[in-house]
């Protein structure tokens, strides 16, 4: 018996020992840290990217040692929320992703990768696709106004090929546009922030909605709030109506389309409820991926870009909010931005006449 708890012995230190050589050799920071949030354990990629020296920073807690701003309240509040981008300490060309992953008796791993050459590649293609739809819009632009010059009525043998060119023509265009526009809200930490007004909002989608359903759709606002919001009101309309386009382009004919505006203790939510074909739930949570298609085929028959979406999520992202999309295939969709309490304001008071 004693010889085989030996063996036992031998054999657990020898697996702990593989274990700490393989967590030692990973080129990810790891540390490992207690209930009181005291270092316990760190790996030497863990020196290299967070400063820690072995072993003069063991027993010490992990934000008093870690130079990285907001580290503390960061760990303090559990880490539910990955630290997507932090420099890395003494050197500023570093960036790090930070997560902090909790296991047995309130102990926790703090994990730091170096995302710098993410970072700078995403950067290049940010730039590259900036470049591209920047030199593509004069050409196009000449193109599309060629085009406009002539009349397919009286050329009637090509009447149909000048109408699709004509529209593809519209097409490229719209997506040039859309990318620079995502260009920009990719470049952007903040937005310029000022009330936006509801109110006349709500009423310009509505007219904007039934310039483009012709008739063809039942289109409704409920309004339940007198509540402005505290935005960009150009981004703001932008995603709106992104919003409200996709809503008439993919409803059939006799359809119904609402747009509500509704607030309440929690914040704000606008959405657009539409009686269309529905997004089965494979497809949900790659909606907002730039030129995700659904259906192909009837994203070229409506002729959207692929990118009103994108479009959305990355405005509602500086704004703080939010997208949610509830879909039922045959029943129709849901797209809801949600916005935090902060970001509403009161209507303003009524100026009285004198």
């Amino acid at each position: 018996m004693k010889a085989r708890a030996a063996r036992r012995r031998t054999a657990l230190v020898s697996l702990v020992r593989a274990f700490r050589d393989a967590a030692a050799a990973l080129p990810d920071a790891l540390v490992a840290i207690d209930d009181e949030r005291r270092i316990r354990w760190f790996n030497t990629a863990a020196g290299r990217l967070l400063g820690l020296t072995w072993p003069d920073h063991l027993g010490h807690r992990v934000d008093e040692v870690v130079a990285i701003p907001g580290i503390r309240e960061w760990i303090a509040s559990g880490g539910a929320e990955s630290l997507p981008d932090v420099t890395a300490p003494g050197d500023a060309e570093v960036h790090l992703g930070m997560r902090l992953i909790p296991y047995a008796d309130d102990h926790a791993l703090l994990l730091g990768r170096d995302i710098s050459q993410v970072l700078r590649l995403e950067k290049v293609r940010r730039d590259f696709v900036a470049n591209v739809s920047h030199e593509l819009r004069t050409p196009l632009t000449v193109v599309h106004g060629y085009l406009d010059l002539i009349e397919p009525e009286q050329i009637p043998e090509y009447e149909s090929i000048l109408r699709e060119l004509r529209n593809q023509s519209r097409r490229m265009t719209q997506i040039v546009e859309d990318l620079l526009t995502l260009s920009r809200l990719d470049a952007e930490d903040a937005l310029p922030e000022t009330r936006v007004a509801m109110g006349p909002l709500l009423r310009t989608l509505m007219r904007d909605a039934e310039g483009l359903s012709r008739g063809r759709h039942e289109i409704t606002i409920e309004a339940t709030s007198e509540h402005d919001l505290l935005g960009s009101p150009k981004d703001l309309y932008s995603a709106f109506s992104n919003l409200v386009s996709n809503a008439v382009r993919y409803t059939p004919v006799g359809g119904r389309i609402a747009i509500a505006w509704q607030t309440d203790t929690n914040g704000g939510r606008l959405a657009v409820r539409d009686t269309g074909h529905g997004i089965s739930p494979q497809h949900l949570p790659r909606l907002t991926e730039r030129f995700y298609r659904v259906s192909t085929s009837r994203s070229r028959e409506t002729g959207g870009t692929g990118l009103g979406l994108s479009i959305v999520k990355h405005v509602l992202q500086l704004h703080g909010a939010h997208l949610e999309v509830h879909s039922e295939v045959g029943a129709g969709s849901t797209f809801a931005c949600i916005f935090g309490a902060e970001r509403l304001l009161p209507p303003e008071p009524l100026c009285e006449e004198a």
